[in-house]
């Protein structure tokens, strides 16, 4: 990259093509001849010669070197990955945006080795975080106003495999609720309206509610409902604490794996998920039934985006989960109402 200090009466055609290394302000104080980064122009050299004697600092590109302009887009494009548009640049930098609802993913690892690179800036809102279209997700920015086209380069080739950043669409699937005969009729009744609010939001329906009777079978129930071929099942009543809660019992009869009982959460500690085949089924305590922000929030928005949870997963939810009010920003808003009472 070339520097040059020359005075503003002395630039001549020769300089155009260069990029202002800082801003210029007109003879009278008030405009800008020229603005930080900007490239110089005949219109400009005319009016710097108007400057006379000021001190005027140019850098020129060489060939393998790039404007901002150039390496910003550039690196705004790299990063964004599926399910995200771009905005911009405002002032040097990239917005990057949601271009539906989802799941945000960001490769952390993926986003540490780009912004190891010189002059490189990619920041981004938290993984896992429910998006609606349109929300700003992450801002790309290169600060040097001249830089090697190498390191854009090694961007690209780093998110050409893995982009930080994506937004997973959330898939419609049809969710079948199992309401244990214990549950009381009011409290089912509101548990569904509860259901059926936060499934709408993720594009899903309840599609089928099967009621327990009492002395049935729960492996009986079980293998009606995976009969029907639901998407996700949700059991609503079980006792958790229990080793002998008969739809432990149950989920044995069917041949479904318990991934993990218990998460590092609060609330929503006493959660537990299974499958059976590939069908996901977990219990609902009275918090998950009738709250929208418990460990429940947060693994919806990755079953409906088609991620698969592991009990690696759930147990890395013990960073976070203290779920206090600091913590809404990770839960799905349900269109910003409040639930039903």
């Amino acid at each position: 990259m070339r520097q040059l200090a020359v005075l503003a009466g002395s630039v001549t055609p020769e300089h155009v093509g260069m990029v202002a290394a800082h801003a210029v302000r007109g003879a009278t104080g008030t405009g800008f001849v020229l603005r930080k980064g900007e490239i110089v122009t005949g219109e400009h050299v005319v009016r710097l010669q108007e400057l006379n004697g000021r001190e005027i600092h140019l850098l020129g590109a060489e060939s393998d070197e790039l404007h901002e302009v150039e390496a910003g887009a550039r690196l705004a494009r790299a990063v964004a990955g599926a399910g995200v548009e771009l905005r911009g640049p405002a002032e040097s930098q990239y917005t990057l945006l949601a271009a539906h609802r989802g799941l945000l993913r960001i490769d952390i690892d993926s986003l540490f080795k780009v912004n190891k690179q010189a002059g490189v800036s990619v920041l981004t809102r938290f993984d896992h975080q429910p998006v609606n279209a349109g929300e700003e997700l992450a801002g790309a920015k290169v600060t040097p106003l001249v830089m090697p086209g190498a390191t854009i380069e090694a961007v690209e080739q780093i998110c050409r495999e893995r982009p930080p950043v994506r937004v997973l669409p959330f898939r419609p699937m049809r969710v079948a609720a199992i309401v244990l005969e214990r549950v009381d009729p009011r409290a089912r009744d509101r548990f569904q309206a509860v259901l059926e609010r936060k499934l709408s939001w993720f594009g899903s329906e309840l599609g089928i509610i099967r009621e327990s009777r009492p002395d049935e079978p729960y492996a009986d129930v079980l293998r009606e409902v995976l009969a029907r071929g639901p998407d996700l099942i949700m059991a609503a009543g079980a006792s958790s604490l229990d080793p002998l809660e008969p739809l432990f019992g149950g989920l044995q009869a069917v041949g479904a794996r318990i991934v993990k009982h218990g998460v590092p959460v609060h609330p929503g500690s006493l959660f537990w998920i299974a499958y059976a085949g590939a069908v996901p089924l977990f219990g609902l305590s009275s918090c998950e039934m009738f709250s929208h922000k418990t460990v429940l929030d947060l693994i919806l928005p990755r079953l409906f985006a088609g991620e698969p949870i592991g009990s690696d997963d759930l147990a890395r939810l013990g960073h976070g989960g203290m779920l206090g009010r600091e913590m809404a920003f990770r839960f799905p808003p349900y269109d910003g109402e409040p639930m039903p009472d």
